[in-house]
């Protein structure tokens, strides 16, 4: 484990990310702030991405059904969206955001393709730890973003 001072991804490393996509890919400026408190990490949307390789991790965003309908019909350019688009969008934004990331991590770092879970449930990842989440608001919804870091295995 990676002492604080180790990190590769400051807090501030990723509300800078957060902005610019969310200003780029969403044409919103989002307020964006670190979040350390604990919350259920039940939620309606959860897309995340891997890394694997010389740092292991996941990158994660948790949202309802509002905030990720929101992100689709942006990004698409659509009135009204799909499930699908739904899907297909959150997992392209969490690309997206994965990419920035991965370009503080040590390399070699690869990322694998993103996976979406659909409906209310407590998607986990043990074996990791969070090194970073931000809470990113705009036009009236919310969704967390988290950074987590693979834990080496104990060896005794």
């Amino acid at each position: 484990m990676t002492s604080p001072a180790e990190e590769p991804l400051a807090a501030q490393d990723l509300e800078g990310i957060i902005w610019q996509v969310w200003t780029a890919y969403l044409g919103t400026s989002p307020t964006v702030a670190s979040d350390d408190e604990q919350h259920s990490a039940a939620a309606e949307i959860t897309a995340s991405v891997g890394v694997a390789g010389a740092w292991l991790g996941m990158i994660v965003l948790r949202s309802d059904l509002g905030a990720a309908a929101a992100i689709a019909a942006e990004m698409l350019e659509l009135a009204s969206v799909k499930p699908d688009d739904i899907q297909d969008a959150t997992g392209e934004l969490m690309n997206i955001v994965a990419g920035n990331v991965k370009s503080f991590l040590p390399k070699p770092s690869h990322l694998a393709l993103p996976q979406v879970v659909v409906g209310r449930a407590e998607v986990l990842w043990p074996g990791t730890r969070r090194l970073s989440r931000v809470m990113v608001g705009w036009d009236g919804h919310q969704v967390t973003v988290e950074v987590l870091e693979g834990v080496p295995p104990r060896r005794d």
